[in-house]
This record gives structure tokens, sequence and C-alpha cells, in this order.
């Protein structure tokens, strides 16, 4: 008999308050339930990902979040933030080519949701 032991670090809750969220990256708050974020309502373009075949051939539906740095209106950043991998290519591929009007700054950090839903 093969017997595996894993060993993590312990983490309390007082460990979690000496680093405050804003230290950790932008996915982590996102983690957190932090929603404040989308930026949907500034674009100017939007783009819907094609449905990919092997979702469709599975029967695979959701909801997929992608977060996207915007500069001087594009899409210059963008990565996949929770939801289904099988969705993940197509996402990232249609969130880099929307296009922003940027609301007082040249930058912008945000995220835009995908839905995938098959017709019935």
């Amino acid at each position: 008999m093969l017997v595996l032991a894993f060993s993590l670090p312990n983490l309390s809750l007082s460990d979690a308050r000496l680093n405050p969220a804003s230290t950790y990256p932008l996915t982590s708050r996102w983690s957190l339930g932090i929603d404040d974020r989308k930026i949907e309502q500034y674009a100017v373009v939007q783009v819907q990902p094609a449905y990919p075949l092997a979702a469709q051939r599975y029967r695979i539906e959701g909801t997929v979040t992608v977060e996207v740095l915007v500069k001087d209106e594009a899409v210059v950043k963008a990565n996949f933030l929770r939801g289904h991998t099988v969705f993940k290519a197509a996402s990232i591929e249609a969130a880099k080519q929307w296009r922003f009007k940027c609301p007082e700054k040249d930058e912008l950090t945000g995220t835009i949701d995908f839905t995938f839903k098959l017709d019935r």
C-alpha cells in the first residue's frame, strides 16, 4: 500500500490581516467577492466569443469572467479569471477585440463576463 502525505502551510486569520487585499494581485481580490470592477458599461465595441465546438458537443454552458487592462481605448492585456476552461481561449480572444471609452483617464482595469448558453 502506497501512502502519500502532503504538508500545507498553516495560515490563520491573523496572517490574512497582516497582508491586506491591496497587496495581492487583482485576481485574488476577485476571489474575495469584490465585484465592483465591471467595465462593460464603458465599452463602445463588444465582440462575443465563438462557442467552442467541444463545449457544444458535450453541451457545456456557463459564465466566464475575463479581466482586462485597457490603454488608449484598446485592450492590451486579458486574463481568464473564472469559469469553465473550455471557454478560456474563445473568451480571451473576444475580450482583446473590445474597445472602450475610458472615463477621466487613459488606463482602465476591470472585468467582462461572457455567458455561454446553448439553444434548447
